[in-house]
């Protein structure tokens, strides 16, 4: 799934449940799971950047961090993730060996992103995708649990050992 991910952060936490009812109580708090969450996800792609609004912020200068591969930015005043979203897609317009998805519900920001060549997906598609990732790392995860669990330790004796064991066994000692 190599390529790059770009997520207009406000979007998804306002179509996300959970970061929603966290988000109407602290937004970033709401911010912070919604990067961490990410960070889970962050070997599946080359690159994720994450766009904040701040654009409703008197004063407010752009802004970036980054973890790893994963960098957010906070847009400055006057300035819109989709603003963002589209400059950085707009980077990568004409180069077919980069696969660049944008995380966005916005209907008006997908129409922009398909003409740069960029693929879209849903808030609720992307935590679909998440969601199924995971169970199956999940299911990956159990099921090498229950295979090193067979591989017990009596398939490391020898015979000999293992007959004196089974005698002891028998005897009640």
């Amino acid at each position: 799934m190599a390529g790059y991910l770009i997520v207009d952060g406000y979007n998804i936490i306002n179509s996300w449940e959970d970061l929603k009812a966290l988000g109407d109580k602290n937004m970033e708090a709401a911010r912070e799971k919604l990067i961490d969450y990410l960070m889970d996800f962050a070997i599946l792609w080359d690159k994720i950047t994450v766009v904040f609004d701040a654009h409703q912020v008197p004063g407010g200068i752009e802004t970036r961090e980054t973890f790893h591969s994963l960098e957010v930015i906070y847009t400055r005043e006057k300035e819109t993730a989709d603003n963002v979203i589209e400059k950085i897609t707009h980077n990568f317009q004409g180069r077919d060996n980069i696969n660049i998805l944008v995380a966005t519900s916005d209907r008006v920001q997908q129409e922009i992103i398909f003409g740069r060549g960029a693929r879209r997906i849903s808030a609720r598609e992307l935590k679909i995708l998440l969601e199924s990732i995971k169970m199956d790392i999940r299911e990956k995860y159990t099921e090498n649990i229950f295979l090193l669990n067979r591989n017990s330790l009596d398939s490391h004796l020898q015979e000999d050992v293992k007959d004196k064991l089974n005698k002891w066994r028998r005897a009640g000692r």
